[in-house]
């Protein structure tokens, strides 16, 4: 008999310990006897279905999903309506509510960020944007770590952003929620979308910056040059201001690049057709092997020069190797380029 007692307790430990954690909502929603209540987990990409109950006249519901590892958003509804929760891990929220209240009560017991999430969705339907947006970024600061934070920055009205990322003001925000976010929960794909939107539009605004600085330093410059003083292959130090009063074809590449015979071939016919016409070709390389370098250029005909800093990329604000700028006589840049029968095209009008 003890044995067989033993076996049973055995059994149903095992059965305890493979039941997955869940978490679990139950309540009551009045005037809604025969719809379908569903609890559905709403993802990154994907809204999916946890459980679901067919409502009887007392409204009464219990209802069952797996705990997320991290906490995440879920939602109670019924048709087109909704509420929204916030899950932890395993826990009991209880929601009492009507079917035409759904969307907007905020009368949870067991979860505050449901309840601060209900007070976010109805503020911004009430408020006017501006005051909404107020309101929100008090939430925010109070706890940019948490699913309400989260919730907030990714509001929306008529497809509108509550905050816009191309405001660098209200860029912060975000900024506060991704940081806090990447410190308590690193591994989080919410965590990690976050972060690459952030930075996405951080460095995006920086080369817009960098661009805009550039333009800004040639119209004020006197002498217009932004200058580049290295060294070529035989130790000479060349500058690019030395070319003052020609056009020049300003070149950043080197020598592994992918076609690189064809694009040299391509600069040659450039400075065999007008060279003698007043245009000068001046070229960086990027190698970070000075032997293969110096290999590739030896019988160039016009400045070659290596740098082994990325100092002359930023100044020209250079992000893909090769780059070409066009730089007319008075030193102004009249433009950036990929494609040569383009800059073909432009040196003519400047010669």
């Amino acid at each position: 008999m003890k044995k067989i007692l033993f076996v049973c307790a055995s059994f149903l430990l095992l059965a305890a310990c493979s039941r997955a954690p869940q978490f679990e909502v139950s309540g009551t929603i009045t005037d809604a006897e025969g719809e379908t209540l569903y609890l559905e987990h709403t993802g990154l990409t994907a809204t999916e279905v946890e459980d679901s109950c067919l409502l009887s006249s007392d409204g009464s519901y219990c209802l069952h999903g797996a705990a997320p590892e991290f906490p995440d958003f879920y939602r109670l509804r019924i048709g087109n309506t909704y509420a929204v929760l916030a899950v932890d891990s395993v826990e009991h929220i209880s929601l009492t509510t009507s079917l035409d209240s759904l969307s907007l009560t905020d009368d949870f017991v067991g979860s505050p960020q449901s309840v601060q999430i209900a007070q976010l969705r109805r503020s911004l339907r009430t408020q006017p944007i501006d005051d909404h947006r107020s309101y929100a970024q008090s939430v925010i600061l109070a706890n940019p770590r948490s699913l309400t934070a989260y919730y907030a920055v990714f509001q929306s009205k008529q497809g509108e952003p509550v905050f816009d990322m191309s405001d660098p003001k209200q860029l912060n925000y975000y900024r506060a929620v991704a940081t806090s976010m990447s410190i308590a929960m690193p591994d989080y794909v919410r965590t990690k979308t976050l972060c690459a939107q952030v930075i996405a539009v951080m460095t995006a605004e920086r080369q817009a910056l960098n661009a805009m600085a550039l333009r800004q330093y040639i119209e004020e410059s006197e002498p217009a040059f932004l200058d580049i003083e290295l060294p070529n292959i035989y130790g000479d130090t060349c500058r690019l201001s030395e070319h003052k009063g020609k056009v020049i074809v300003l070149d950043f590449s080197h020598s592994q690049m992918e076609q690189g015979n064809a694009y040299v071939l391509a600069l040659r016919e450039l400075d065999n057709k007008y060279h003698k016409r007043g245009l000068d070709i001046f070229s960086v390389s990027v190698d970070g092997t000075k032997l293969y370098w110096e290999e590739w250029v030896k019988n160039l005909p016009w400045t070659c020069v290596r740098t082994e800093t990325t100092a002359p990329l930023l100044t020209y604000n250079v992000t893909t190797i090769p780059t070409l700028f066009l730089i007319d006589r008075s030193g102004m840049v009249q433009g950036r380029y990929t494609d040569f029968n383009q800059l073909e095209q432009d040196i003519r009008k400047f010669l």
